[in-house]
């Protein structure tokens, strides 16, 4: 007993001195912006410590049309350097890096502080790398829609350059969903509705894109993003991030002669042809309902990128998750018909979806140990498949554990 307590007393010293230094790290950070300048504000907080590992993730599916024109970049918002201040760094996306921070003086916003996320564009970075993060603003600014991330505006009278954003306080859906999964002697935190209602929101955001005739080719929970945490004011929406954390550097895969490909979410045609349309963007939708409804399981579990590529094209497909309606089941395997001209359209997914969460009663989910949770069958008994099918995303071995 007398160990246990001075080993929690020494714990508790540590804590303290190491929240002490963070204290310290942003006070300096403080003064040195304003003796320095304001881009030192980088350099320090990339210092500063942080919890979890931070790899670059390099989307090469992003959609690489025409440089923006001067006009055009024109008519985008600009946000003056002094108007922002960097405060968190959030992770390493396509063309450098995430921060949260805070802007002053935007639009409707009465002079007040709106908290932001902010997407740099790295120091040394390629004129084609400029005009792609560039376009990316600019087919950002055309999106209008409460499922959408939004485009605050951009900063260019510095280097590097700013694209800002709203920021979502709760990061993305990969990560809230396994955050909230349900602990053993815990209360439940999700829900069944609370599963369908993020699909609808990203239905919607998707019919909105198929409206716009905007593919989006990366569809997935790690490229959604959540609000409040709040049930009553929860939204999730689509956006491309490119917020990379260490747990996800298997999901790209890089086949020979190309760049990094999501393999777990592409479709047959995807995969062969490297052909990306509207109905590809249906079947990782699909793929991404199986996500929400898993509480973030990595899709084909214990199969390796390369054994996915080729299951898939031979047919294979993903199982019912536990705790998911059949209704909501025949729809994923819908969208993940071969053909995909026989693939549904979005309209008719949200409409599918509205219905379901409509007449659904809502079941909670219960836990057993480690994070992981079972559910509960239609008979009252309990199914604990999930535990063992979760798979660790940095093992790509393929090995498969067994319980008897």
């Amino acid at each position: 007993m007398v160990t246990i307590c001075i080993t929690g007393i020494f714990i508790l010293i540590y804590v303290f001195q190491r929240r002490e230094k963070e204290k310290k790290s942003l006070q300096v950070m403080t003064l040195t912006t304003a003796t320095r300048g304001p881009d030192v504000e980088l350099a320090t907080l990339r210092e500063l410590p942080r919890r979890g590992n931070f790899i670059q993730n390099t989307n090469a599916l992003y959609i690489t049309a025409d440089i923006p024109t001067d006009e055009e970049i024109a008519l985008l918002p600009h946000i003056r350097r002094d108007q922002i201040t960097l405060t968190k760094f959030l992770g390493s996306g396509a063309f450098g890096e995430v921060f949260e921070g805070n802007a002053r003086n935007l639009p409707n916003s009465g002079g007040a502080e709106t908290k932001v996320a902010i997407k740099t564009l790295r120091k040394g970075a390629t004129e084609q790398e400029k005009a792609e993060f560039l376009k990316e603003a600019q087919l950002m600014s055309n999106f209008k829609h409460e499922h959408i991330l939004q485009l605050l505006g951009v900063c260019l009278d510095n280097d590097p350059n700013f694209i800002i954003m709203e920021l979502m306080e709760n990061g993305d859906l990969l990560s809230y969903l396994r955050s909230n999964r349900p602990l053993l002697y815990t209360g439940n935190s999700l829900t069944l509705l609370d599963l369908l209602a993020m699909c609808v929101d990203v239905a919607r955001g998707c019919r909105y894109l198929e409206e716009m005739h905007f593919v989006h080719r990366d569809l997935a929970c790690r490229n959604c993003l959540v609000s409040s945490g709040d049930p009553q004011n929860r939204i999730v929406k689509i956006g491309d991030f490119g917020l990379a954390r260490d747990i996800y550097k298997n999901d790209y895969y890089r086949k020979e002669g190309e760049g990094l490909l999501p393999v777990r979410w592409m479709a047959p045609e995807s995969l062969v042809d490297g052909v990306f349309t509207c109905q590809s963007d249906v079947w990782a939708f699909g793929v991404l309902i199986w996500e929400i409804m898993t509480l973030g399981q990595q899709p084909y579990p214990a199969r390796t990128n390369l054994e996915v590529l080729h299951y898939v094209r031979n047919g294979g497909r993903l199982g019912r998750p536990n705790n998911c309606p059949e209704e909501l089941h025949q729809l994923m395997l819908k969208c993940w018909n071969y053909n995909p001209e026989t693939r549904p359209t979005f309209k008719y997914c949200l409409d599918v979806l509205e219905e379901l969460k409509s007449k659904s009663v809502d079941l909670p989910l219960i836990a057993i140990q480690n994070g992981h949770y079972v559910s509960r069958t239609q008979n009252g008994g309990i199914d604990n498949r999930g535990f063992f099918e979760d798979e660790n995303h940095n093992n790509s071995s393929g090995i498969v554990l067994h319980c008897f």
